[in-house]
């Protein structure tokens, strides 16, 4: 089996959250370890945008690590927007390492994907296909955390909660961004890591 470093640069810790309870279903193939040494942080997709070049390539470059992340929300709806924004971080890239970097964009932000987790926790039987992406931020903080703006020492017990074990495969089928998401860390695990 092998063992994958990898960086990442967020948002917020619920992506970074997410992010580490994802890559554990992946415990048959590879491990993946995160690096906490990063001394490149961001706290809004501004940072985000402005900062993901240069962590990814100190990561990956200097300090040896297989793989980068970069979570940023779209805070957008239209997966058209998503596409764009995918493309145009892509392009930002140096070539040599853009198979080493996966972006992942939650439409609208991560709570939407967490908001999928909670109902199907909640409602396990459930084969309603309601697409949560459409609605308001706001309506998807509430809906995952009982109102709109928490501190982290409410949020991260939540998200850790919802991510601990969850089926991939079930939320690729609700949601367009993490389908994109989980199909490039297959691609990117099959493809370079085997």
């Amino acid at each position: 089996m092998k063992i994958l470093k990898y960086g990442y640069i967020g948002e917020d810790e619920a992506q970074r959250i997410f992010l580490r309870n994802y890559l554990k279903t992946y415990t048959e193939t590879v491990v993946f370890e995160e690096d906490t040494d990063s001394k490149i942080k961001a706290t809004n997709k501004t940072e985000v945008d402005k900062l993901f070049v240069e962590a990814a390539i100190k990561s990956l470059k200097y300090a040896g690590n297989d793989v980068f992340f970069v979570g940023r929300d779209l805070d957008d709806f239209q997966f058209k927007a998503f596409e764009d924004r995918q493309n145009s971080m892509r392009t930002t890239l140096p070539e040599q390492f853009k198979n080493q970097v996966v972006i992942f964009i939650p439409v609208q932000c991560i709570e939407h994907w967490l908001w999928y987790l909670k109902r199907k926790a909640n409602n396990p039987q459930s084969t309603k296909n309601e697409s949560f992406e459409l609605k308001p931020r706001s309506d998807a903080k509430i809906a995952v955390y009982g109102q709109a703006k928490v501190p982290n020492k409410i949020s991260n017990p939540i998200v850790e909660q919802l991510t601990t074990s969850f089926d991939t495969a079930w939320l690729a089928s609700r949601s367009d961004s993490f389908k994109w998401f989980h199909n490039e860390v297959v691609v990117l695990v099959n493809k370079n890591f085997q």
